[in-house]
């Protein structure tokens, strides 16, 4: 990448939280949080298998699973998004936002991000920061897998983020009340990450895109420079069964074999929005306006990548020649 090119990458940096540098007793506390918050559903396994045991850890699992019947709300809580422990996860990763262009607070989007990556907490991170790294003024809200609202924790985390369960009524139902960010490679592509290259799987995923065109809602590419380092999962002979039921079988590791993410920069990178022509579903042009936004969305996404890959390169190893990959 030419250094024109850096230069104008660097100026449209919009957020940037740390400089690289940390304190170790802070870089200790955002592993230890980091630990609870990615470990949580294997404490949840641990404390029911002790249950028959342990009175004690019998007690802890009841009073961890009544959580859910404590009500969820309130969705997209302000006070949650300005968490401490969120700005600490933030300089944890050094993290950044980077974009194409300045985006109308007044159109409603959906954006469409990758990679999902073993755990997308690149994408859980951007929600934090949306409502004021340029975007003031304007709800983000985002989908997750349903089964994410069924754990004790993350159920609440998720709703004061702004998260729902993705459904194509959810989608429709908040698409309307600001913008909405998915992550259409969902937990297929936890199983991709690592390697070489960006696996991502985006090609038979068009359920987003034909929302859009039934809403004339742009959709925005985004994509999250680094998440597919931070954790392993496996083992991948599991993936079928994850599928099928949309819960992540498998086990996250990291630092030390730990479900500690490695410290690796994080850069979320938003493209121009995609032009997205209104098509009711019953209209005959529909599935081919389907397919023609849907390969733009591709080709958007690809040149984004090629774009920044070497402006993240600049201070990752191996990512200025890394390809992406879409399955």
């Amino acid at each position: 990448m030419g250094s024109k090119q850096q230069g104008t990458a660097h100026r449209n940096r919009l957020f940037t939280e740390g400089t690289g540098k940390m304190p170790f007793w802070q870089q200790c506390l955002a592993m230890a949080t980091l630990l609870l918050f990615i470990a949580w559903i294997y404490v949840l396994a641990a404390l029911m298998l002790a249950a028959p045991f342990s009175p004690l850890a019998a007690a802890a699992a009841l009073a961890a699973w009544g959580t859910l019947m404590l009500p969820c709300t309130p969705l997209l809580w302000r006070p949650a998004l300005a968490s401490p422990v969120f700005a600490l996860w933030r300089k944890y990763f050094n993290y950044s936002v980077v974009y194409e262009e300045k985006l109308d607070v007044s159109q409603h989007y959906l954006y469409a991000d990758f990679p999902h990556g073993a755990f997308p907490l690149s994408q859980l991170l951007g929600l934090t920061i949306r409502h004021k790294a340029g975007w003031e003024g304007e709800n983000f809200y985002g989908l997750a897998a349903d089964s994410a609202f069924r754990i004790p924790l993350w159920r609440h985390v998720y709703t004061w983020l702004g998260i729902v369960p993705a459904s194509v009524a959810n989608l429709k139902k908040h698409i309307k009340w600001g913008c909405v960010a998915c992550t259409p490679g969902g937990i297929a592509e936890m199983y991709l990450a690592g390697g070489k290259s960006d696996h991502i799987y985006i090609r038979s995923r068009k359920g987003f895109v034909s929302v859009a065109v039934e809403e004339g809602i742009p959709i925005v590419p985004v994509y999250h420079f680094g998440n597919t380092a931070i954790l392993s999962f496996g083992p991948r002979f599991l993936e079928p069964w994850g599928r099928k039921w949309r819960f992540s079988l498998g086990l996250l590791y990291g630092v030390a074999g730990l479900p500690i993410p490695r410290r690796v920069q994080l850069m979320m990178v938003v493209g121009p929005p995609v032009a997205v022509e209104k098509v009711a579903r019953a209209d005959p042009r529909f599935q081919a306006v389907v397919d023609e936004t849907h390969g733009r969305y591709m080709a958007t996404l690809q040149a984004l990548f090629d774009k920044y890959r070497g402006v993240y390169g600049a201070t990752a190893e191996g990512w200025a020649e890394r390809q992406l990959v879409m399955h």
